[in-house]
């Protein structure tokens, strides 16, 4: 590691003191130096900007969003400023959320369409949660900029869970303050508060560091038939089959063949006609009703089968053993009689 290659943090524990103190505190760009190093800024002009940025969209989410909230900049605040220095923003914590958490694929559709069909007007999201620190599959989530606001919220998607999704999901609707990742690196959310240098450095972050407001509508015709085939993967890989009536109740992969249970030299017979017609086509009644045919034959004749499987060229055994035909078909032998006709023609 050469000068200058450690981590940022690093640089944090130096003890600093007199003059170079007062330059230290000066030194925008050292502290700023997280938005070269990691996210691409560069500074021009007396800013951080990022060169050449173009709004782009992103379908790689575990999310539909019904609408975004302008006034959040989760991007900037969390993304960058909590994942670097730890600070929860002003912002962040005026954040309120009403956690709705459908127990399958199919409540998880129906709130779906609440969110975006109208009855709920307020910038929202759902979709399957693949954080493995929330113990749960699904979640919606629905966005106030007040506690005030975030009670009603609260009250209005009580309502219309315990209308449309099941009681024990109504009964789950929270009401929670910001990210649960602050939380849980930063402690309870009713202790939050900020020290005197994280407002000095988020007071330099708000006047160096150019960031536009990437809060955009997500185009829903493009994206959301996109995620919504993914839920319903994470659905089926999760043993969810709410998903089933949804695809005419053929699940996404076929299944496999079990063989625990049944007998055995019906298994056998089973295994060889189907893969005959598997490799041959042929029709497995027909070879059913050959098989049991040529067991007769055996038994009257006092044939072995597999003397008739070497009169047929095939020597070979299988890999799984004989199908005792016999005993599949319960063939009793016949006698010739005086009066029976033989299969020449002859008496």
């Amino acid at each position: 590691m050469g000068f200058e290659q450690s981590d940022h943090k690093i640089y944090g524990q130096m003890r600093l003191a007199g003059k170079l103190q007062k330059i230290a505190v000066d030194d925008v760009v050292s502290t700023l130096s997280p938005f070269s190093k990691f996210f691409g800024f560069v500074w021009k002009d007396g800013k951080l900007v990022r060169p050449h940025f173009q709004l782009t969209e992103s379908f790689a989410t575990p999310w539909c969003h019904a609408k975004h909230l302008s006034t959040k900049h989760c991007s900037l605040d969390s993304t960058m400023i909590f994942n670097t220095y730890g600070i929860i923003t002003p912002r962040c914590m005026s954040c309120w959320k009403t956690v709705v958490t459908p127990k399958n694929f199919d409540e998880l559709m129906t709130w779906y369409k609440i969110q975006n069909g109208g009855e709920i007007e307020f910038p929202s999201k759902c979709g399957i949660e693949l954080r493995d620190y929330t113990p749960k599959h699904y979640g919606a989530y629905h966005y106030a900029n007040s506690l005030e606001e975030g009670r009603e919220q609260y009250e209005e998607c009580k309502r219309i869970a315990k209308k449309y999704l099941s009681k024990k999901t109504a009964d789950s609707v929270i009401l929670k303050r910001a990210c649960t990742e602050f939380e849980m690196l930063k402690g309870p959310s009713n202790c939050w508060f900020l020290k005197e240098e994280e407002e000095h450095l988020l007071a330099l972050i708000d006047q160096f560091v150019e960031f536009p407001n990437i809060n955009k509508n997500q185009d829903k015709n493009v994206g959301h038939p996109h995620i919504q085939m993914r839920w319903a993967l994470w659905a089926h890989a999760n043993g969810d089959w709410s998903y089933l009536p949804y695809n005419d109740d053929v699940p996404l992969f076929p299944g496999y063949v079990k063989y625990h249970e049944g007998d055995v030299n019906a298994i056998k017979h089973d295994i060889a006609i189907l893969t005959a017609q598997a490799k041959h086509g042929h029709n497995p009644s027909m070879t059913d009703e050959f098989l049991k045919s040529l067991t007769e034959y055996s038994k009257m004749n006092n044939i072995p089968m597999k003397d008739l499987r070497t009169a047929l060229g095939h020597d070979k055994m299988p890999a799984m053993g004989d199908v005792n035909y016999t005993q599949l078909y319960d063939v009793e032998p016949k006698t010739i009689g005086e009066d029976d006709v033989l299969p020449d023609g002859t008496e």
